[in-house]
């Protein structure tokens, strides 16, 4: 990135103004192209010249446009900074994400007071892919980190077996103020590791479980709209293991959860006679998931109805009055 040195703008306009172009192409999850999406651009300085006869609406020092039917918006703009960002949004959809980009730029000194940029790059191109909204929904959301943040809420170092609220983000007592367990984190209760050489791992009730998703890709709209009701929910999820070497034990540790993946959860089930799950409520963890000093920052997001396997949150009505979820991804 080049260094920016800002001056009034009648320095810049006596240089030379060359006319700035970003192309963004906007597509859904499908891939098929979206139309009237508007693009915003804006720029690291309020410097910002705006070349006549494009149809790029502008206002200090931002820029717009919207796409075309085949999802494709073109910003025109003069611009005396090479470092710009940009973002879509769209009715009916998720915004994107934010992206940042620059031109190509050289930095002209003119003692002893002006200098300017001179751009040797006029083109960018950029694509982007936005979620429709479909059915976004009050539920209880927040933060891993602000709920182990908490002294009362603290990860246990003990071994022993917890029982951790989904709904509300806490263990249950004496350690919090929980009133169901979603699932058990247990840590090494007996003296030795199990078969499989685990010392601590997730544990759920009868019916109950977890399987794993892999993310959009998107930080906006990170997971899929709600549970796969027919997978295979895991009962049991070990993350800690002993492994043995030539010299001594030493304790492997692995994210329940990774950085590309979430976790769908169903608890609090009830089953009829013949095992069959006629009642249960569903959850979703974010990942890079895991138990330890150093908490991570998944959102967890709780549909308190039961049997709704949705799990598009709408954050900004949040239920889980105690944390503030604006802005955290359904």
């Amino acid at each position: 990135m080049t260094k920016k040195v800002l001056i009034p703008v009648l320095s810049i306009c006596i240089a030379g103004c060359a006319s700035e172009r970003l192309q963004v192409t906007v597509t859904d999850s499908d891939g098929n192209p979206i139309s009237n999406a508007v693009v915003h651009v804006g720029f690291s300085t309020s410097h910002v010249i705006f070349g006549g006869g494009h149809t790029s609406s502008k206002k200090g020092g931002h820029a717009e446009a919207k796409t075309d039917t085949n999802g494709i918006a073109v910003v025109w703009f003069n611009c005396t900074s090479s470092v710009f960002g940009w973002h879509v949004e769209a009715d009916g959809y998720y915004r994107s994400e934010s992206y940042r980009g620059h031109f190509k730029g050289e930095d002209v000194i003119i003692p002893p007071a002006f200098g300017y940029v001179i751009l040797h790059e006029h083109e960018k191109e950029g694509k982007t892919t936005i979620w429709r909204k479909i059915n976004p929904q009050p539920m209880y959301s927040y933060c891993l980190s602000e709920a182990w943040g908490n002294a009362v809420n603290k990860v246990p170092v003990k071994n022993g077996r917890y029982g951790f609220d989904l709904r509300l983000g806490s263990w249950l007592p004496p350690l919090g103020k929980g009133e169901v367990a979603d699932f058990y984190y247990v840590r090494n209760i007996g003296e030795e590791p199990l078969e499989d050489g685990s010392v601590a791992w997730l544990e759920f009730d009868s019916g109950c479980g977890a399987y794993f998703g892999k993310q959009t890709g998107s930080k906006v709209f990170p997971s899929s709209y709600g549970a796969n009701t027919n997978a295979v929910f895991r009962n049991r999820l070990p993350f800690m293991f002993v492994k043995k070497d030539s010299t001594d034990k030493r304790i492997d540790w692995r994210d329940i959860a990774t950085g590309d993946e979430y976790m769908v959860l169903r608890t609090r089930v009830k089953l009829d006679p013949d095992g069959k799950v006629i009642e249960a409520n569903y959850s979703k963890i974010l990942g890079p998931f895991r138990f330890g000093y150093a908490v991570e920052s998944p959102c967890v997001v709780f549909n308190h109805r039961v049997n709704d396997p949705n799990l598009e949150s709408d954050c900004r009505r949040n239920m889980l009055k105690q944390f503030n979820s604006n802005g955290y991804p359904p």
